[in-house]
C-alpha cells in the first residue's frame, strides 16, 4: 500500500509540473523577430521571383504588413530594453538560401518552395504568438501579440490555398 501511495505521489508530481517553462519576454522577441525578418526577406524575394500574380500579391502584402509589425515589435523591445535579433537563425537563413538556389533552376520550384515555407512558418508563428498571449508576462508584448494575431491569421488564410496548389 505504501508503494502505491509513493508511486501515485510521484505521478502527480510529474503531471503537475509543466512540460516546459513559460516563455520569457526575450525568447518571444527573439523568435518573433526572426520570424518577421524571414517573412519580410522571403516575401521580397517572391515579389520578383514569382510568375503567379496571386503569389506576388500575397508577397507584396506580406512585405507591407511585416514592415509594420516588425517596426512595432522593435519599438516595444527597445522600450522594454530587450534585444531584437539582427540576423536570421540558421534554420531561417537556410530557408532563404534554398529559395535563392531554387530560383536558379527557373522551373517554378522557387515559387512552390516559397509558398510551402510560408505556410509552415506562418503556422509556427501563430502558435508562438498564441503561446505568448497565454504565458507571457509583459503587458505591452502581450498586447502586441494579440493585436498582431489577426493579421497573422489573415496571412495564413491567404497562403493556405496557395500552399495546397504548390503541394500538387
Amino acid at each position: 500500500m505504501k508503494r502505491i501511495t509513493v508511486l501515485t505521489a510521484a505521478l502527480l508530481a510529474i503531471t503537475a509540473t509543466p512540460a516546459f517553462a513559460a516563455m520569457s519576454d526575450q525568447e518571444f522577441v527573439t523568435k518573433a523577430g526572426i520570424a518577421g525578418k524571414y517573412a519580410f526577406q522571403s516575401a521580397l524575394f517572391a515579389t520578383t521571383a514569382s510568375p503567379d500574380k496571386r503569389v506576388m500579391s500575397y508577397a507584396q502584402k506580406t512585405v507591407e504588413e511585416k514592415t509594420d509589425l516588425n517596426a512595432r515589435l522593435h519599438a516595444i523591445a527597445r522600450r522594454e530594453k530587450l534585444a531584437m535579433p539582427y540576423a536570421l537563425d540558421a534554420e531561417h537563413d537556410d530557408m532563404i538560401h534554398a529559395l535563392e538556389a531554387a530560383e536558379l533552376k527557373s522551373d517554378g520550384h522557387a515559387q512552390d518552395l516559397y509558398v510551402t515555407q510560408q505556410k509552415k512558418v506562418r503556422d509556427q508563428t501563430i502558435a508562438l504568438y498564441e503561446r505568448y498571449i497565454r504565458e507571457g508576462t509583459n503587458v505591452r508584448l502581450k498586447d502586441y501579440a494579440a493585436a498582431s494575431l489577426s493579421t497573422l491569421k489573415e496571412q495564413d488564410k491567404a497562403i493556405t490555398p496557395l500552399a495546397r496548389m504548390a503541394m500538387r
